[in-house]
């Protein structure tokens, strides 16, 4: 098994945490989070992942609530690519989301 592990800077403040394991080429799991520095602390906001056996979004509310979105593939490389790339354009988006729901 070959694991790849990186956290991508997005901002000083928004950064990306990477992380699949591959066997044979093919993807066994990933998680793919979206976080942001607020109050002195890391929070996460966005996480993509395979836990539970099967690949989900989790939106994660300033409570700690957490929202379950199952992803309409059962395909894990097909799944990591899009939690990828929804991260990349879509963090700002979440970001905002993130924090109206705080001040609320």
């Amino acid at each position: 098994m070959k694991v790849t592990r990186y956290t991508y800077l997005l901002t000083l403040n928004d950064i990306k945490r990477h992380e699949h394991v591959t066997e044979y080429g093919a993807v066994k799991r990933f998680a793919v989070q979206y976080e942001t520095f607020v109050d002195g602390n890391w929070r996460p906001v966005i996480r993509y992942d395979t836990a539970h056996g099967f690949p989900h979004m989790d939106r994660i509310y300033p409570d700690g609530t957490v929202e379950k979105i199952p992803l309409l593939t059962r395909d894990l490389g097909e799944g990591l690519t899009f939690a990828d790339k929804d991260i990349d354009e879509n963090w700002a988006r979440y970001k905002e989301a993130y924090l109206k729901r705080k001040r609320s």
